[in-house]
């Protein structure tokens, strides 16, 4: 398993989100300077949220997130608000990893997507229910969703899939059991799958890799000193 360290970025600064709404913006930290710190400290990958993009703020911070993608030399992984071919072609031309897209559940939105390294985004928000476009829910069956994540993966060859579970991001109170379960689904499509949201113990991370998570996003429990990256780099990927 791999420990990913995440940087969310609103207006050229570090944030914390709460739910996918802003909590706290750091106006002294540079991502960059904090992308070096992930890359020191042994961070495998970073992952790097354009929260501007992701809530639709009308800005963009894409040419910080490229300053970071050059700033270090391990996998940046970049996600946010990121809807066309051409914006992910955009930000692998600069370096990036993969790119995280989010389309409408069960929809056939990642047409012409094929050959990218793309991560499938998934927006859980609760047992049947998912993020819908911008900020509405919608409720579809979970198996039915991982169905289309298979065929998905059949005609368009996904990178791998991210669940963010937002009715737990930022709140550290744990992983939610109904999360561990939908988990446990996409796991048997054999694919790559990473978590992020309210992973706040060393036991969180136990039950996400029980149940065949691969990478764990952390942010908020990781720069507020909850949980220490080394320990967690020593007791699940050494």
């Amino acid at each position: 398993m791999r420990i990913i360290p995440s940087i969310d970025v609103l207006c050229s600064k570090r944030v914390e989100v709460v739910g996918h709404d802003v909590e706290k913006v750091f106006e002294e930290s540079d991502p960059v300077e904090t992308a070096l710190f992930w890359e020191k400290a042994g961070a495998s990958m970073i992952h790097v949220v354009d929260i501007d993009a992701a809530i639709g703020t009308g800005r963009r911070n894409t040419e910080v997130v490229k300053r970071v993608i050059r700033s270090v030399k391990i996998p940046v992984q970049v996600a946010g608000g990121i809807k066309a071919r051409e914006q992910v072609e955009e930000f692998l031309h600069a370096g990036a990893s993969r790119v995280v897209v989010r389309p409408r559940p069960c929809s056939n939105s990642l047409e012409g997507f094929s050959s990218l390294r793309i991560v499938l985004g998934i927006d859980y928000m609760g047992s049947d229910r998912f993020r819908d476009v911008g900020r509405s829910s919608v409720t579809i069956a979970e198996d039915m969703v991982v169905s289309w994540v298979s065929e998905l993966d059949d005609s368009t060859g996904l990178s791998g899939v991210l669940v963010t579970d937002v009715g737990a991001e930022g709140f550290l109170k744990g992983v939610r059991k109904e999360a561990l379960g939908f988990l446990k689904r996409l796991a048997g499509t054999g694919l790559e799958i990473m978590y992020a949201g309210g992973v706040s113990s060393i036991q969180d991370v136990f039950k996400l890799r029980d149940v065949g998570v691969h990478g764990v996003i952390i942010g908020k429990a990781l720069y507020n000193g909850l949980l220490s990256f080394q320990e967690l780099r020593r007791i699940v990927e050494e």
